[in-house]
């Protein structure tokens, strides 16, 4: 007798190490999948950053670019003018270029009516033949749009600094003779990147001129601020004849040599009726940049002039996209981690974790044309950098999960050995994590049957009688329960609860469970009749039913343990089971449960004050199709009930004449003057 102590002291110590131990690998676990996740988060706001992971980001922009491109035809509204390599040759001038004959192609779009000219040259060093251009940028009427570089502004981009202060000079120079031109000083920048690809407008720096094609389309100096994607457009069909490409086929282009002949100038010249032009240069090796839709294609780098006609037919549009916020990029990037973290945790569904994979693959891979679809802005969108985060939360987590212990392990399986629904038990051989002491928050809907005066049957006849009697009862419910996907929790002698909604949930639990409150009252009416043949008795069976949220789970100790749910909502459906002895029905849903399963006949009762509960609660009696018509009839009267209606009571009471059998009808008939005018019913106990 003197051990016992000390063993079960032994005992005592032995639970507490292992207690502390648990607690221990519980919160080191904890600590890695925090650090895992926050660590899985930073790729999204870093990877353009770094040179391999910003090269990645970058061809993914391109790739989604490209493919997201809309695809277009010509564009009427934009036309360009390009100093190219054939009016190279027969000028003969490259740098600088030949002014006069710039100087006629503006002249000669001026008098065609072009709505705006933009002329993408610097004119940085003096010429001969550079009064021929001031006089005719004078005398035009047509707004003009001319680049000006500006040192301080762009960080000498354009100009070195061997040469950048007598360029400047000279260009300040030039401006000034210009002072009766219809002109506007702008900015040639294109946002670029590594390896000279357009894919941003400019930044603008302090007093940086606006951009070329913002200026050209009306918009304000000072207000114009945008700094995001080109929205480059595709050809939809290339011209192989007329060497068009994807990325700048759909522009109509003019060479400048046409415009040396004075007659084919002003033929030209009408051309331009309504449009706006662009002159710049399209010489080989010079002023050229890839777009990511020339990058994808393979095709030659654009000239910067068809750059600015993108830009420009983007700002007469106003196209612009919305920046995509750094709060949305991290709740994204979350939500990526998440996923990626628990599809780690599913053990041995490869199929599943193969589909889920692959979905979730898909979907990242989705998002950013789905965002781009939405309005935002392409470049702001982390493409690569999200699926680095789910390819570390994967990962990270997927060594996370294999470091599950042999014990916990050990701790499931034995756990399996005691008395679980069936349902349980096959959930937790797919998924032994989900062997926990804690429950869950679920929305279940409840059910509680009794048997009306039980207790005094079973003092009447033999315990034998009895047991045999309650078995056959529980067996033939239980059946009906399990067909109708329900989730028995337990028996209470002659009490069945049972629930939909745990462990699994569908969209058809709340039609299940009405559906099964039915079949058990018919079934238990049977019963009834089969037993009052062979001389033997057998109750009502009262069942309430009632929906809500509760707290579902394994709860108990690691010895015993109970699948079972807890909370108010249980406590009601239990008092409404209750509440069928005072109403004389058989069956007692809430109005939640009329609300969740409507396409089932229902019979209104009024609302009642369940005990313990303050608010009253509308109940209903849920009846078979056959007996739909009966409850229109009775809906009817009690809208007319509750809405004070002097004759409701008389129809009550005729309605209940008309079916003496039910229960249910005569004692609401009894009670109609108490709840008139939609007053509640207080029933006097559970």
């Amino acid at each position: 007798m003197s051990e016992t102590p000390a063993l079960a002291g032994n005992t005592q110590e032995h639970n507490r190490a292992r207690r502390k131990l648990i607690r221990r690998k519980l919160i080191r676990r904890a600590a890695i999948a925090i650090a895992l996740v926050f660590a899985s988060l930073i790729p999204p706001f870093v990877v353009k950053d770094l040179p391999l992971t910003g090269d990645l980001e970058r061809l993914a922009h391109d790739v989604y670019r490209a493919a997201l491109a809309p695809k277009v035809g010509m564009v009427p509204e934009i036309a360009i003018i390009e100093y190219d390599d054939v009016t190279a040759r027969e000028t003969r001038k490259t740098s600088p270029i030949d002014r006069a004959l710039v100087a006629k192609a503006i002249q000669a779009a001026d008098a065609g009516g072009a709505k705006a000219i933009g002329v993408d040259f610097f004119f940085a060093q003096p010429t001969d033949d550079e009064d021929a251009l001031v006089e005719v940028l004078n005398a035009v009427s047509t707004p003009i749009f001319m680049v000006y570089a500006d040192p301080e502004a762009d960080g000498g981009l354009y100009w070195s600094a061997a040469i950048g202060g007598e360029s400047k000079a000279y260009q300040d120079q030039l401006w000034a003779r210009l002072s009766n031109a219809p002109i506007t000083r702008v900015s040639p920048m294109i946002g670029t990147g590594p390896a000279k690809v357009a894919r941003r407008w400019p930044g603008r720096r302090g007093q940086a001129q606006i951009p070329l094609a913002a200026a050209m389309a009306g918009y304000d100096n000072q207000a114009f601020g945008y700094q995001g994607s080109i929205a480059f457009t595709r050809m939809a069909e290339k011209r192989e004849r007329m060497n068009d490409t994807y990325a700048a086929g759909m522009f109509p282009t003019f060479s400048l040599t046409a415009f040396r002949d004075d007659v084919t100038a002003e033929s030209l010249g009408q051309l331009f009726a309504d449009r706006y032009v662009l002159i710049g240069l399209d010489i080989f090796n010079a002023d050229r940049l890839a777009t990511p839709v020339s990058r994808i294609e393979g095709e030659a780098n654009v000239p910067g002039v068809a750059i600015h006609a993108h830009m420009l037919r983007q700002a007469l549009g106003g196209d612009f996209a919305r920046p995509f916020p750094a709060w949305a990029i991290f709740v994204i990037g979350l939500i990526f981690a998440v996923a990626g973290g628990c599809t780690a945790h599913i053990d041995r569904r490869v199929f599943l974790i193969g589909g889920l994979i692959t979905g979730q693959m898909a979907v990242i891979a989705a998002a950013p044309a789905l965002l781009f679809w939405a309005g935002y802005d392409l470049f702001d969108i982390p493409a690569t950098g999200w699926a680095i985060t789910w390819l570390i939360a994967l990962t990270g987590f997927g060594y996370i999960a294999r470091m599950r212990t042999s014990a916990e392990r050990a701790f499931a399986q034995d756990a399996l050995g005691k008395y679980l629904p069936a349902t349980v038990a096959r959930e937790i051989l797919d998924d032994p994590a989900k062997l926990s002491l804690e429950g869950e928050e679920r929305n279940l809907f409840m059910l509680f049957t009794d048997l009306e005066g039980f207790t005094r049957i079973s003092h009447s006849q033999p315990p034998r009688t009895t047991a045999r009697i309650l078995n056959h009862y529980l067996d033939e419910m239980s059946e009906i329960i399990l067909s109708f996907s329900g989730t028995i929790d337990k028996f209470v002698g002659d009490a069945i609860v049972a629930f939909w909604g745990a462990p699994i949930a569908t969209a058809d639990d709340a039609h299940n469970a009405v559906s099964c409150a039915l079949a058990l009252h018919e079934c238990a009416e049977r019963l009834r009749a089969e037993l009052a043949e062979e001389g033997e008795s057998l109750g009502r069976t009262r069942i309430g039913l009632h929906c809500g949220r509760v707290i579902v789970g394994n709860f108990g100790g690691r010895q015993r343990i109970q699948y079972t749910a807890l909370g108010d909502a249980m406590n009601t459906a239990a008092r409404l089971e209750g509440a069928n002895k005072y109403l004389g029905s058989a069956i007692l849903v809430s109005g939640d449960v009329r609300d969740a399963a409507p396409d089932i006949a229902y019979c209104p009762l009024g609302k009642i004050v369940l005990s313990g509960v303050d608010t009253p609660i509308p109940v209903f009696e849920p009846v078979v199709a056959d007996r739909a018509d009966f409850a229109v009839q009775l809906r009817d009267a009690m809208t007319a009930l509750d809405r004070g209606d002097d004759t409701a009571a008389d129809r009550l009471r005729a309605l209940s004449l008309q079916h003496p059998s039910s229960r249910t009808l005569a004692r609401l008939a009894e009670r109609c003057e108490m709840i008139n005018g939609g007053k509640p019913y207080v029933l006097e106990s559970k």
